[in-house]
């Protein structure tokens, strides 16, 4: 790769942003000016711009006073802005595009995984924190110097060379979640991680476990949103980094085979964390499943389609049988979680299977009598147990075929509660 960028991008950024977003800059820009203040973006938009990718949200770090350049861009367009004062740092939202805004800090961290601890520091401080030096560019977006590229850490040469590079030997150490994020970019881009920084990973791989249930979804939830993330945790296994967090799982050429035939279902519809999740751990055995919900700290529907794929393996034997009704297959499918069964369609290589969990996807899980509760209480019937066992038979054999109208429901009703 060799990117041999002028010291001034403001032509590229016009050729990247958007409109809407080129025009918030420039506003930012000006108010920033009007009270002393310098304005810079940083991070991954610099990153992404250099390499020809198109910009979307935006991070912008200030010498000076980033929350009331936040209020300002609030009142002139109109939008939301969320302000963290402790960070002094601000998320302005508005016409679908995002801008975090911070004023230029310096950091430490307490202890590995800890939150940082902030104080008012100048850009180059602010580089400084950064975690790799392909994100530790500046463009200068304020005054004379708009466009001017700043790269005191060479972030600029790494990009040209390809490769991940943390900035001092502590950055793992001060965050951890930071490993996660190097094998990320190391895929996405197509890098590769330089040789002292994959030391330094090898050392402080073991301080993963120390992050909270929060982070360390987050990180997770940031692999599944890539566009290949099967890479990164085939990467994130070679380099012993899933056996830190979870210890048992193995992600080998199977696991990333599910995840590419995910994406195959629907190529138009983005496949979610959820099912990457059921996925991930569909290998693994009950306790690390359990444990690695516990871990994550999962909201409830990824939890149930994890533990229920291990459910639904124990049914194997009878979804593969012979003869099975379609009400003994709802029976077998009807408590386990949607994601659960498209995993499973997935999991299973038995074509068997798959045809009966698509059939019950597709089509069984959606009929239901037309007879309601109600409507037996209201010809008659007393409500209780036998009534609920009645309409669960009258499902059955509307699902069954036996019976196909509301009169042969209410004719099959009369005949299980005739001794009502």
């Amino acid at each position: 790769m060799n990117l041999k960028r002028p010291k001034n991008i403001a032509s590229e950024l016009t050729a990247c942003l958007p409109e809407a977003l080129l025009q918030m800059l420039e506003r930012a820009g000006e108010f920033s000016a009007g009270r002393g203040d310098s304005l810079y973006i940083v991070g991954g938009l610099v990153r992404d711009i250099l390499l020809g990718l198109p910009g979307k949200d935006m991070d912008l770090v200030v010498e000076g006073d980033s929350l009331s350049l936040a209020r300002e861009l609030e009142g002139y367009f109109n939008g939301h802005v969320t302000l963290h004062e402790r960070f002094r740092t601000a998320r302005f939202e508005v016409k679908g595009f995002t801008i975090d805004i911070a004023a230029a800090r310096r950091e430490h961290y307490e202890h590995p995984g800890a939150l940082p601890v902030v104080e008012t520091g100048t850009l180059k401080d602010d580089l400084k924190r950064r975690d790799f030096s392909i994100n530790s560019i500046a463009v200068a977006a304020s005054g004379k110097d708009y466009g001017d590229l700043i790269d005191p850490l060479g972030g600029l040469a790494d990009i040209n060379a390809g490769i991940i590079r943390v900035l001092h030997p502590a950055s793992f150490k001060d965050d951890p979640t930071r490993i996660l994020r190097a094998i990320r970019y190391e895929q996405r881009f197509g890098f590769r991680i330089e040789p002292v920084t994959l030391a330094l990973l090898a050392e402080d791989k073991k301080l993963l476990p120390a992050l909270s249930s929060d982070r360390l979804r987050y990180e997770f939830e940031c692999i599944f949103a890539e566009e290949k993330p099967e890479d990164i945790l085939i990467r994130a296994g070679e380099l012993s980094i899933l056996a830190e967090v979870f210890p048992g799982l193995l992600f080998g050429e199977t696991s990333a085979t599910w995840f590419k035939n995910a994406r195959g279902v629907d190529p138009a519809r983005p496949v979610s964390a959820a099912l990457y999740l059921a996925l991930f751990f569909g290998n693994a055995d009950d306790k690390t499943a359990k444990n690695s919900v516990e871990k994550l700290n999962l909201w409830l529907g990824a939890a149930r389609a994890i533990l229920d794929v291990h459910i639904l393996k124990t049914h194997a034997a009878e979804l593969k049988k012979t003869v099975l009704k379609p009400s003994e297959l709802c029976r077998l499918l009807s408590s386990l979680h949607p994601l659960a069964l498209e995993a499973g369609r997935i999991i299973f290589t038995e074509q068997v299977i798959k045809r009966r969990l698509s059939l019950y996807l597709s089509d069984l899980c959606h009929i239901k009598p037309e007879l309601s509760g109600d409507d037996l209480i209201k010809l008659g019937y007393r409500p209780g147990k036998k009534l609920g066992q009645a309409l669960e038979k009258i499902k059955d054999a509307k699902l069954d075929g036996t019976i196909n109208s509301r009169e042969g429901e209410i004719s099959l009703a009369k005949e299980l509660l005739r001794e009502q």
